[in-house]
């Protein structure tokens, strides 16, 4: 067989390695994707059970980005996507009270003083001052700083002290699960990054009406269609090698694969496993990127407690290990049945290790705590995420330019995924995409 006929792998099954696939595919390049779990989509899974469709990863894609639209409209989904409902705005659980977010604020910092001056209760008054002396002051986050370093640098110790800790940690910790001192803030604040004009009126998220697992359905049912039987679940790559027509993808059970390039769709830390043997310098690299765990829980009540209006809340540092709280059922239609609840409930990374009984417990504890909700849930649903929300340090920026610039070493071999420059659908949309153009794959 020649090297143009042998199919292009896919290490990795999650949304990033399906989009590389899925892209190939249409441009009628033979592809074959190896994932190790007995199912798909990585961290994206939905449950629908008895009316209540419970995410047990993202729940939702930036609208503002355009990858997620454009392919639910290669799959033919359009008519399954959903918007979010009206809402209130985004608040933020502070000492006991519901906050919202003060009016202008955008990621970590504020772009209007008036309404944090005037407003804001998360702030108190000498950190106001502070933020309002400093106002003029131009600052723009570097690559090599933290967002709290960043924070303190714009706005003074006192205001950008604050900030950090009453609203860009909740923020960030709430889409990183990380700590504001060690998150880069280059990459965490999305300087450079791109988004598009959105109509006015749309809403600023999307997802889909039977949950995001049914994007991961779609492109399997796409990739069945285009290339029967391309998709391989239970299927563990153990290395990546070298050889005179491009690589060998060795598997358990002492199976190999001949191809003429090899997208590595993994979290970085298995990528770096996979690719030693290959290259120790880029597998370091890889390596280097560190990653925290995280935890939902999704608690369904038959008959709806009494909650706040708008989609949920971010909890404020006082009530760690919870990061947020989506009232599902009140942010996307058809998330529980008339007259039902479904919460959402995030934990940071010390939670990850807990037994199911404690997490439960405590899941309860913050329910009571934070919504003044009594009532047992009539169903619980627990999923972990070990080690798959990627940290973006400082320098996170330069190790990625470096981890192109060894891949020039390997013109076959392609990274993707929600370790290089995005964690959101998406972003890891495309990076699968852009792995699948670089091999000559129309984007």
């Amino acid at each position: 067989m020649s090297a143009q006929a042998e199919p292009v792998v896919v290490v990795g099954g999650g949304i990033a390695g399906l989009s590389a696939a899925w892209t190939l595919a249409r441009a009628g390049r033979r592809v074959t994707v190896l994932e190790a779990a007995p199912r798909l989509g990585g961290v994206i899974t939905s449950q629908d059970g008895d009316g209540f469709v419970m995410e047990g990863g993202a729940d939702s894609f930036l609208t503002s980005k355009l990858e997620g639209d454009a392919l639910c409209r290669e799959l033919g989904l359009e008519s399954e996507v959903v918007g979010t409902l009206p809402s209130t705005g985004a608040q933020i659980l502070h000492r006991g009270r519901m906050e919202p977010l003060p009016a202008g604020w955008r990621m970590a910092a504020p772009t209007r003083l008036r309404p944090v001056m005037a407003k804001t209760r998360l702030l108190p008054l000498r950190a106001k001052l502070a933020i309002a002396l400093h106002w003029h002051r131009k600052a723009e986050p570097r690559d090599d700083e933290t967002v709290g370093a960043y924070l303190r640098r714009r706005f003074g110790e006192t205001g950008g002290g604050a900030i950090a800790s009453a609203i860009a940690g909740p923020l960030l910790g709430g889409v990183y699960g990380g700590d504001l001192e060690k998150l880069g803030a280059a990459q965490a604040l999305g300087v450079g990054a791109k988004s598009a004009a959105v109509k006015p009126g749309t809403p600023l998220f999307h997802s889909l009406r039977r949950g995001m697992g049914a994007l991961i359905e779609a492109l399997a049912a796409g990739l069945e269609r285009l290339q029967p039987g391309s998709v391989r679940t239970g299927c563990t790559v153990t290395a990546v090698g070298a050889e005179a027509a491009g690589f060998r993808v060795a598997l358990a059970g002492r199976e190999e694969i001949a191809a003429p390039a090899v997208i590595v769709a993994t979290p970085a830390w298995r990528a770096a496993e996979l690719l030693r043997g290959l290259d120790a310098e880029l597998a370091a690299a890889l390596e280097a990127i560190p990653y925290v765990s995280s935890v939902n829980i999704n608690m369904a009540y038959r008959s709806a407690p009494a909650i706040p209006a708008g989609h949920g809340f971010l909890a404020g540092g006082g009530y760690r290990p919870l990061l947020a709280c989506t009232f599902a059922h009140q942010k996307f239609p058809g998330r529980a049945p008339a007259g039902a609840a479904l919460l959402r409930l995030f934990y940071s990374a010390e939670a990850a290790e807990w037994p199911d009984a404690r997490l439960q417990q405590q899941a309860m504890a913050d329910v009571r705590r934070a919504l003044g909700v009594a009532q047992a849930a009539d169903a619980v649903q627990i999923r972990r995420c070990l080690r798959a929300l990627p940290q973006y340090g400082p320098g996170h920026g330069a190790r990625v330019a470096a981890l192109r610039q060894r891949l020039e070493r390997w013109p076959g071999l392609r990274l993707a995924g929600n370790a290089y420059q995005g964690v959101g659908v998406p972003d890891c949309i495309a990076s699968g995409r852009t792995a699948a153009a670089d091999l000559g794959a129309p984007s």
